[in-house]
């Protein structure tokens, strides 16, 4: 599997990635905080601020996927 941003949300200088990839030969969702840099303006992970990010395994996706779901169907 080849990674993938999937997903991007900025929150003031920083930015909320998720991303599909692969980690010990397991398919993954990855959600991880990123900084941009003052001076150069690149994106940098962003570990310490936050304590990382986190995976979730693809044999969890439609279980996410649901949850998301019934958020929405609360808010029509």
């Amino acid at each position: 599997m080849r990674a993938m941003i999937v997903f991007e949300q900025e929150h003031g200088r920083h930015v909320w990635k998720i991303e599909a990839t692969e980690w010990n030969g397991q398919p993954r969702l990855q959600f991880w905080p990123w900084y941009r840099n003052k001076e150069t303006g690149e994106l940098h992970p962003n570990a310490q601020r936050f304590g990382g990010g986190f995976a979730v395994p693809l044999a969890r996706l439609p279980e996410l996927i649901a949850s998301l779901q019934s958020i929405e169907s609360d808010q029509a």
